[in-house]
């Protein structure tokens, strides 16, 4: 099916029959009314009911009641009904196709998680530029400290020494190789004495049998 925006009545979208998923419906709020009703939600065609935007369609029904201005992305039928865009043109094949289609919209993005460098340099530039944004990312100043702080730590960490490389042994359990150590200096020589032994690399020279 092609995929497509309609805007549909708000009180006419029934919710899943079933959904697991808990939503922070203040920070949703905070979203919404910064960037306004970008897609209320996806519809399954078959069932004719929502397996995305459920958190959403509580928030939005929630502002309607209350008499708040629908914000920008939402229109008003001319009984001032909010009518929300909806993701139309996806069907599902069961019941269980469309409750998986459901999780998973939810599960994949948790399982992503954050790179985090880009995350602290992104709220970073976000803070800067303007500190109200940074609210509505769900982030809030302590937390960008927090992060900052962890990362500067973490860069502390892996300035001090990296493990050595690693060798395989032939039942392939791998364990770290040892590091060798440099000399913190070398012991200088007249330029005349006379030597058994001349580093190619580096051109230490040196008497006495190696140990």
């Amino acid at each position: 099916m092609q995929r497509r925006i309609e805007y549909m009545p708000l009180p006419g979208i029934p919710a899943a029959a079933r959904n697991a998923k808990d939503h922070d419906l203040p920070a949703i709020r905070a979203s919404i009314e910064t960037f306004g009703c970008i897609v209320a939600g996806e519809i399954d065609e078959r069932t004719g009911r929502l397996v995305v935007g459920h958190g959403r369609k509580e928030v939005l029904t929630a502002m309607a009641a209350s008499g708040s201005t629908p914000p920008e992305g939402v229109r008003l039928a001319e009984d001032g009904t909010w009518l929300v865009p909806i993701v139309r043109g996806w069907s599902s094949r069961s019941d269980a196709d469309a409750e998986a289609y459901l999780i998973a919209n939810n599960r994949t993005t948790e399982k992503g998680g954050w790179d985090e460098g880009l995350l602290v340099e992104s709220l970073l530039n976000i803070q800067q530029a303007d500190a109200g944004l940074l609210v509505v990312t769900g982030y809030t100043a302590d937390d960008l400290a927090d992060l900052d702080a962890a990362m500067a730590a973490a860069l502390a960490g892996d300035m001090g020494g990296a493990p050595g490389p690693r060798i395989v042994d032939d039942d392939d359990d791998e364990r770290p190789m040892p590091q060798a150590q440099p000399p913190s200096e070398f012991r200088s020589f007249d330029e005349a004495i006379d030597v058994d032994y001349r580093c190619p690399s580096c051109s230490y020279e040196w008497s006495g049998k190696p140990k």
